[in-house]
């Protein structure tokens, strides 16, 4: 069995293996090559942590297994290439391991002050040379460097070293002028001494932690113009991160924020933060959780493309864009873009945020950018429909065809699809009619020469009450004909029914339903079956038959209760898509009775947030 040795001392709190075995050294008369060759080892071997040579020094110093596990504790055990074991949490090597050897020089003096063998009682703590730490607690003296060796064998002979700057220890001169410990100080102290952590940084690895909070508190001191120095970065770092990640988000939110009111879109002040996470630990998984905070708030603000890396992870799919991305990858310059968007709702009409930080949801709008450009101006549209200027005009007026958009300076606002669309409806009423055939005339000239609106005139053919030809040697709109005398009396029987609906006080609720554009006939019956809206059923006294009637009063009462599409756009002036927009931003829903779908019907008192977002101010 192996001796212990005569002469032994105790190792103090925090002491490193170094340190205790350069003391244990000084005590027994020697240095620590000698010494350790006495004990049938090497100094290299100890500093390396040979599992022999430190159980052959523990065993020869008396040491139990706490204290040896203690001592190592506070040394750091390697636990990898570039790991090492420190205190219970894993650090990276050169967090723990520097040329320059740092210390307190109060608890060296306290030390060596009255000893008539200072060597033997000067102790090197082990938080002195973890990187997050700069401060002694106990005196409030920064840690100020003692020595630097770039060879471990010659910068962790403990007593060699002190032994050459005690003079200078013992007379003050490696003094500084104390500072006052900030949260982050007792925080790491307390982590590191007792493993103990009452914030939210107890759920993230030390090393991390520590890491974040400098890199934090540097980029918002920097954002504010002060001096981003080390103390002052851990301190105001850790007053955001130790409270969480929704506080964390808070600080990335200011970093980020633009004098526009809008994002910043490049790295910013978060460079370091980027680089440090996404690049020198990127695939360490301790820093995990900071790096899901901050990819998170950043794929929230930038406009990336997919395919781009964000902090170690490739977008699948694009979630924002700005004006500029997407007038790069549409081909459709900024300001049409901007016009569009701003008329559907995807910015308020007094947004200034530059185009670049001037973002939006890709995926919620991705079918406006795709039918953009295939929109046309009305040359396109007219030769496409096969209409004349005057006939196109006339077919918007009436609200029969509908362009894109209403903004003005938009130059090509029709979708050529609506007016096929249109045509393809008129064909399948149709019955041909010879070229030469007389009595029949367009519906542009049924219009001018009754007065009677374009759209009318096509409703009284989708409703039966007038014929529609077609000249087959006609293309387009041109060639649908309405018969001359059955429009005369159409003219004349609207006339007369318009006439009594005026006398009696109210019209059909056919025509009132039309006219709320409200479409289907049994649409509307569904709200008058359910007691939804009233209507009275009266006698038509020139068909003999019962039909839907509404007052004066119904109608209010529907207005009172009810809007639509329709009613919404001409109270006020918005478009329907900007319409549709608002409600789904909003949330509104259809009203819908029994759970029966009957078209884009609202409930009034849930549409006064969509309202007021929409008239104007």
């Amino acid at each position: 069995m192996v001796a212990k040795l005569r002469l032994v001392v105790e190792p103090s709190a925090r002491e490193t293996l170094p340190s205790f075995f350069a003391r244990m050294a000084t005590l027994n008369g020697t240095d620590v090559s000698g010494f350790a060759l006495d004990l049938g080892v090497s100094f290299r071997r100890i500093l390396e942590q040979d599992p022999t040579a430190i159980t052959t020094f523990a065993t020869r110093s008396g040491l139990p297994p706490e204290q040896r596990t203690t001592l190592l504790s506070w040394t750091g055990e390697r636990a990898g290439d570039v790991r090492m074991r420190f205190r219970g949490e894993i650090f990276v090597s050169r967090a723990l391991r520097n040329p320059v050897v740092r210390a307190c020089p109060h608890c060296l003096r306290e030390q060596a002050e009255g000893q008539a063998h200072p060597l033997r009682h000067m102790t090197m703590s082990g938080d002195w040379q973890c990187r997050g730490v700069d401060l002694c607690l106990k005196h409030r003296h920064p840690l100020v460097p003692l020595w630097t060796r770039m060879r471990p064998i010659e910068r962790d002979d403990i007593s060699a070293r002190l032994a050459g700057i005690l003079p200078d220890l013992l007379e003050g001169r490696f003094d500084r002028e104390t500072v006052t410990p900030s949260e982050y100080d007792h925080w790491l102290d307390l982590r590191l001494s007792e493993g103990r952590d009452e914030t939210w940084l107890a759920t993230q690895p030390l090393f991390a932690a520590m890491t974040f909070c400098d890199l934090l508190g540097a980029a918002l001191l920097r954002k504010r113009g002060e001096e981003a120095d080390g103390r002052a970065a851990r301190a105001t770092g850790f007053a955001v991160a130790s409270r969480g990640p929704d506080s964390i988000r808070g600080a990335l939110e200011d970093l980020t924020q633009a004098g526009d009111g809008g994002h910043i879109v490049t790295q910013g002040e978060l460079k370091p933060v980027l680089k440090t996470l996404g690049l020198f630990y990127r695939d360490d998984d301790s820093f995990g959780g900071f790096r899901d905070i901050v990819r998170t708030h950043l794929l929230e603000i930038w406009p990336l493309a997919a395919g781009e890396d964000i902090l170690g992870h490739t977008l699948p799919e694009r979630r924002l864009h700005s004006l500029g991305s997407a007038s790069r990858e549409t081909g459709i310059g900024t300001a049409v873009l901007n016009a569009f968007l701003t008329e559907a709702g995807a910015f308020s009409p007094h947004d200034a945020r530059a185009e670049s930080r001037k973002t939006f949801d890709a995926k919620a709008w991705q079918s406006l950018l795709d039918e953009i450009p295939a929109l046309v101006g009305p040359i396109a549209m007219r030769k496409a429909m096969g209409a004349t200027l005057a006939e196109l005009k006339s077919l918007e007026a009436d609200g029969v065809l509908v362009p894109r958009t209403r903004v003005a300076t938009i130059k090509s606002p029709w979708r050529i699809s609506d007016g096929l669309s249109f045509l393809d409806d008129l064909e399948q009423r149709a019955i041909p009619v010879d070229g030469e055939t007389p009595g029949w005339e367009t519906i542009q000239l049924v219009h001018k020469r009754l007065g009677a609106p374009a759209g009318r005139v096509i409703a009284a053919i989708r409703t039966g009450s007038l014929r529609l030809g077609k000249r087959p040697d006609v293309l387009g709109y041109h060639g649908f004909v309405v018969n001359i005398s059955e429009a005369s009396r159409w003219a004349d029987q609207s006339s007369t029914r318009e006439a009594l609906k005026i006398a009696e006080g109210g019209m059909s609720v056919s025509v009132f339903a039309r006219s709320a554009g409200i479409r289907g006939k049994d649409t509307f019956q569904a709200l008058i079956d359910g007691g939804h809206t009233p209507a009275t059923e009266v006698l038509n006294h020139r068909t003999k038959r019962l039909q839907w009637q509404m007052t004066s009063a119904d109608i209010a009462a529907f207005h009172e209760k009810f809007a639509t599409l329709t009613i919404i756009s001409e109270e006020t002036g918005a478009h329907r898509t900007t319409i549709l927009a608002a409600l789904a931003s909003l949330g509104i829903e259809r009203f819908q009775p029994d759970g029966r779908d009957i078209g884009s019907i609202y409930l009034r008192q849930d549409l006064a947030p969509v309202l007021d977002k929409l008239v104007p101010r």
